[in-house]
């Protein structure tokens, strides 16, 4: 198993009661995934975001744990889909190659378009 945050005694003991009060789908699936541990989906490394009523979950594909084109969450996911996997090992490569725009991108594609920026002055 791979856990890529390590919780506090405090958290563990928080998460066991926060899962003991879920509807019996969500507690199921909740007690075979944590949020701390690192699964494998497909090509990707994943980590829970959060689980649905109809018993399947939400994860993260990062780059912090991908080479991916860019970050996302998927819904929807069978449980059946996912096995604990390893971090990534020290030399591979990795990263997001799109990530979030930052604010000198906003400004820059809105002058591109022709369009004034919220926090430029006349």
């Amino acid at each position: 198993m791979a856990r890529f945050c390590e919780p506090t005694p405090k958290q563990l003991k928080g998460y066991k009661a926060w899962v003991r009060k879920r509807p019996p789908v969500v507690r199921a699936v909740a007690e075979r995934f944590d949020p701390w541990t690192l699964y494998r989906m497909g090509d990707h490394r994943v980590y829970v975001l959060s689980f649905a009523g109809d018993g399947t979950l939400t994860v993260a594909i990062t780059g912090q744990f991908n080479r991916v084109l860019f970050a996302r969450q998927v819904f929807g996911v069978p449980p059946d889909s996912l096995e604990e996997c390893d971090l990534p090992d020290e030399d591979e490569v990795l990263g997001a190659v799109i990530a979030e725009p930052t604010e000198e991108d906003i400004k820059a594609a809105a002058k591109a378009a022709g369009i004034r920026h919220k926090h430029e002055v006349n």
